[in-house]
């Protein structure tokens, strides 16, 4: 009898932890199967270890049900708004309401937010480091760092020999100070006196520095911009998490605004739409050239956990098609998958591999949800796609350039920021 007893502790003590690791989970979300089912498996060895009879299984059944039940309760009294906010998604937490008084532009500071890239060879393992470490972005179930320093090891060759084709590093920071020096200038025309930052969260100004010196700056108010057009779970709402994360523990009187999305807006269609015109050279038609548009790909989980994504990035799609006229001989891909997941498809090079088998030979990649070029569209799109479509028979691959400084994005970043401010919630 004392047998039973030993395995109903052991059973009861792996239900306890499935339970703890279930409540940080995204519910029912891979990792949070796995907090069910490895109690599951040390009770399946418990019974094959210690056979007794059906009274006893019933017992330990039981036993491992409430194991997680505490297990769950004594997690979710822990958990701070900071960690149900990573597992909910959450991109601010605290409840829409209007502001009680004017706010003045000297009190406020924009944010540009994106992920951010190696300048140089040297900054690249740093930045896949804090890629692979970030668990909102990648997810493993335990010794995120470990399997972090595996994948950075694995990859980091491959990825320095890329952006070695492209210059040796990302052109993204320098990119994104012109757009910041862009949209200062149109704020100015516009009459308004509102200080820029950029935030990224993978490469400097990380999140820290930034706050460290909006804090330095005396703003109250913190509105942040997305320079993802489209909002994602493994984009804006992670920029948004970390710009947090550091105002809770650098500058906590800071007040975070809401700010809306500009993927609909007009001089960002328009800017799309004079680049694919632009790929154009004199005396083409671009009836001729197939359109395939090219967006950033995720997991197929986010989706499942209600990531709109791919529902905005289709919406940017249809209101560009509408402003070319265009209704045939066009479709959407997504590129850039990394690792066994399974993500959102077709795939980019499946699409191409499509077309060309196909007999399309002239064709234009519209990346539509980069706004600045970089190594998904320098190395990936003009480079690996482009030896890939010549291989299977498209004779005239192009892809449109970003969009960059274009003045109707431009244009739209700022009618963003001040149709955010005219409604301003905290």
């Amino acid at each position: 009898m004392f047998f039973p007893f030993i395995s109903i502790s052991i059973i009861f003590l792996a239900g306890f932890w499935g339970g703890i690791y279930r409540a940080r989970q995204t519910k029912f979300s891979p990792q949070w199967f796995l907090g069910l089912r490895i109690p599951l498996l040390v009770l399946m060895l418990v019974f094959l270890m210690y056979p007794v009879a059906w009274y006893w299984i019933i017992a330990q059944l039981l036993t491992l049900c409430s194991g997680q039940t505490l297990g769950g309760l004594f997690q979710k009294n822990k958990l701070t708004i900071q960690d149900i906010e990573k597992i909910e998604r959450i991109g601010d937490l605290q409840l829409p309401k209007l502001l009680p008084e004017k706010i003045k532009d000297e009190d406020i500071a924009v944010v540009l937010m994106n992920m951010g890239g190696p300048v140089d060879l040297d900054e690249v393992e740093p930045f896949l480091r804090r890629l692979f470490n970030d668990s909102l972005i990648i997810r493993f179930p335990f010794a995120q760092s470990l399997f972090a320093n595996m994948l950075v090891r694995a990859r980091l060759k491959e990825v320095k020999e890329r952006y070695k084709l492209i210059g040796g590093g990302s052109p993204l920071l320098a990119s994104s100070l012109q757009q910041v020096g862009a949209l200062d200038g149109e704020l100015k025309k516009r009459g308004r006196k509102l200080d820029l930052f950029l935030s990224f969260n993978y490469s400097a100004p990380l999140p820290e520095g930034t706050i460290a010196q909006i804090k330095q700056k005396g703003k109250k108010f913190i509105l942040p911009l997305s320079l993802y057009p489209h909002y994602s779970f493994s984009t804006t709402a992670s920029n948004i998490f970390y710009l947090k994360q550091a105002s809770r523990a650098k500058h906590p009187q800071a007040i975070f605004l809401e700010s809306y999305s500009y993927h609909l807006y007009d001089g960002y269609i328009q800017a799309f739409v004079d680049r694919i015109k632009e790929a154009l050279k004199p005396n083409e038609e671009l009836d001729d050239f197939y359109l395939l548009f090219s967006a950033h790909g995720t997991p197929l989980y986010f989706v499942q956990e209600g990531d709109a994504y791919s529902y905005l990035v289709s919406q940017s799609i249809g209101s560009i098609l509408a402003n070319l006229k265009r209704k045939h001989n066009w479709s959407v891909c997504y590129q850039s998958a990394v690792g066994p997941l399974v993500w959102l498809k077709p795939s980019t090079e499946a699409a191409i591999k499509a077309l060309g088998g196909r007999g399309a030979k002239k064709t234009i990649v519209i990346p539509i949800s980069f706004i600045t070029d970089h190594i998904e569209t320098l190395c990936e799109i003009d480079i690996e796609y482009r030896h890939l479509a010549q291989k299977h028979g498209i004779e005239d691959f192009r892809m449109s350039k970003a969009i960059e400084c274009h003045p109707g994005f431009i244009s739209s970043l700022a009618d963003c920021i001040e149709g955010s401010l005219r409604t301003a919630r905290f």
